[in-house]
């Protein structure tokens, strides 16, 4: 495993994003920690899981991988694909490109 540093993280820029409540909803996507996916840490109940797929609950779980969700997906998400693969992934859908008006994880 590589040591992360800062030239392999990309950099994320917020100008796009107006309004400050979005913006907190933005980083907390990006590093993983909603209410939903983490309250068990603080609550002490079991972690969440996927009442359809029983897996647990995760951010990059439920933005791109679940199968319960691809139609949510599609009709929300589908310029954050992979052109190549159709594939969607974290970083695309919560990169700048994919958080235009009306086509982004903001309507999800």
């Amino acid at each position: 495993m590589g040591e992360i540093t800062t030239s392999t993280i990309p950099q994320w820029t917020y100008s796009h994003v107006r309004d400050s409540c979005a913006q907190t909803l933005l980083v907390r996507l990006r590093i993983g920690h909603t209410y939903l996916t983490q309250r068990y840490l603080m609550t002490r109940d079991p972690q969440p899981y996927c009442d359809d797929c029983l897996v647990p609950l995760t951010v990059r779980y439920l933005l791109v991988e679940c199968p319960s969700l691809i139609e949510l997906r599609h009709r929300y998400l589908y310029r954050c694909r992979g052109r190549a693969s159709g594939v969607y992934y974290i970083s695309k859908v919560l990169g700048s490109e994919c958080l235009a008006q009306g086509h982004d994880v903001f309507r999800l």
